[in-house]
């Protein structure tokens, strides 16, 4: 499992999966979609290479070398859906972009955007989302 878009995924949803109650590999089928057998043969390969174990209840964890990757996967699809759903966009068409963006972007243009979000976000987005609002308009003032 070398793809990085597969191994982002598998380990995002172990991730999310994991904050509420213990993973196994039904759950993950459920989440992304799949057959059981696609899933086991997804989850040997990430023990491979060193992302996931399994205890003696086939439960599935994340090793610190995997958590790392799904934190940053989980970060970046939070940051895409807050932008896109702040501009407009509804939540389930912002979920599935956040989905593409999250794998496509690089890291040095992530940081970037993340930088200006944390800055500028929330007005730019305000001023986005609601066309009708140009700078000057928030309190009834009109731009001469």
């Amino acid at each position: 499992m070398k793809q990085k878009k597969s191994v982002e995924d598998y380990l995002k949803v172990i991730y999310t999966l994991s904050k509420r109650k213990a993973v196994h590999g039904a759950d993950i089928a459920g989440e992304l979609g799949v057959s059981r057998p696609t899933v086991s043969v997804a989850l040997k390969a990430l023990a491979e290479e060193g992302y996931v174990f399994a205890d003696d209840t086939h439960e599935i964890h994340l090793t610190e070398k995997g958590k790392r990757i799904a934190e940053d996967t989980y970060e970046r699809h939070s940051t895409f859906c807050r932008l896109l759903t702040g501009l407009g966009v509804d939540e389930k068409t912002a979920a599935a972009d956040a989905c593409e963006l999250e794998h496509a972007v690089s890291s040095e243009s992530y940081e970037v955007l993340k930088t200006f979000l944390s800055n500028f976000g929330d007005k730019f987005m305000y001023r986005h989302a609601h066309p009708a609002r140009k700078a000057g308009t928030e309190r009834g003032l009109r731009p001469e």
